[in-house]
């Protein structure tokens, strides 16, 4: 087995089941220290993965100037992702009294204003910093919460082939009990989207990302250096419902013990008889408010970019286009094809 696998899958592993308990009640300077250790600790044995993360990182700035130095950047995205995980073990002990001790929510008048209007909001993210914690923050906040978004086992079937072990097959479903326990109703991407739409209907608000690797329509952007290759979904939903479209970022600066959820403006949106272009566009707007968080952040998407290039060879459409060839490089029916298989057995 790959060193780096089997360290991180044996980690998981310890972490999600016997260390459940004990790191959900420890104080959040304690968790942060162990971020920290742990984060480094997969960082120096992933040479490989170092090299490329570099790689995605230079080609996304171009010739913008790093925020950082680069292996600045390149620790603290290790620790950022390992602090993330931690987070999750949380998700039980969260609540209405607790959860603003690891959420501060910002821009809650953008979301209010666009519920006021009786048509649903669309909380548009990408998989940036801790994203997962919006559906905490806003589900215990009183907000009727629903995610859009696949079950974690499903990674499992995505990857048989090559990264699956039976410990991380463990490890995705307990991650799945633990997710499955936040105050919000999840509606898995791989299945009928009509939940997706109902709960629109009904003023209620919807989570999820653009930055995915499902979908059945695609679009390209401009994202800062490079082209990516987006779903047009949200943009669908926003089109079908009048949903606003609300750009929202998770954010946490190194040392600091809480999240911070920011909502933003939505989205001014114009909805034409050229309803390929409406989408396009609808979705490059996203794309540019995200795009200043990632210049300011690329820590926090760091780990992401490297994930997305390590699956592009299962990916309908891959994400960047300037992506090297992959082996075993599947067509977008194949791609779709599996997919909607590996998603069809999760609710």
């Amino acid at each position: 087995m790959n060193p780096v696998l089997l360290i991180k899958d044996v980690g998981g592993l310890s972490l999600y089941y016997p260390g459940q308990a004990l790191l959900a009640r420890v104080p959040r300077s304690v968790l942060g220290h162990a971020a920290r250790v742990g984060g480094d600790a997969v960082r120096k044995v992933a040479k490989v993965e170092r090299r490329i993360a570099l790689d995605e990182l230079n080609k996304l700035f171009g010739d913008e100037p790093l925020p950082h130095d680069e292996c600045e950047i390149l620790r603290e995205a290790y620790r950022q992702t390992m602090f993330n995980e931690l987070e999750v073990l949380r998700y039980p002990h969260l609540s209405r009294d607790t959860v603003d001790q690891v959420c501060a929510v910002e821009g809650r008048e953008h979301l209010d204003g666009a519920l006021e209007r009786g048509k649903g909001a669309i909380i548009l993210i990408g998989h940036f910093g801790a994203n997962q914690m919006i559906m905490p923050a806003l589900g215990h906040a009183g907000y009727p919460m629903n995610q859009l978004s696949a079950p974690p086992p499903v990674w499992a079937d995505i990857l048989r082939e090559t990264r699956t072990t039976p410990l991380w097959e463990k490890v995705l479903e307990r991650r799945w009990e633990l997710e499955q326990r936040l105050p919000v109703r999840h509606i898995n991407v791989f299945k009928f989207l009509r939940p997706a739409l109902e709960c629109l209907q009904q003023n209620q608000v919807l989570g999820l990302a653009f930055d995915g690797g499902g979908g059945r329509r695609w679009t390209t952007v401009d994202f800062m250096a490079r082209q990516a290759n987006v779903s047009v979904q949200p943009a669908q939903l926003a089109r079908k419902t009048g949903a606003a479209i609300l750009p929202t970022v998770v954010v946490r600066e190194p040392g600091d013990r809480k999240h911070r959820v920011i909502i933003g403006k939505p989205l001014k949106l114009t909805w034409t008889k050229d309803r390929t272009g409406d989408l396009q566009r609808a979705m490059q707007s996203y794309v540019d408010v995200f795009s200043d968080w990632v210049r300011k952040h690329p820590a926090h998407y760091l780990n992401f970019m490297l994930l997305r290039h390590k699956v592009r060879a299962t990916d309908v459409v891959p994400y960047f286009g300037d992506y090297p060839a992959a082996e075993g490089q599947m067509n977008a029916d194949e791609a779709q094809a599996h997919l909607q298989k590996a998603g069809k057995g999760y609710e």
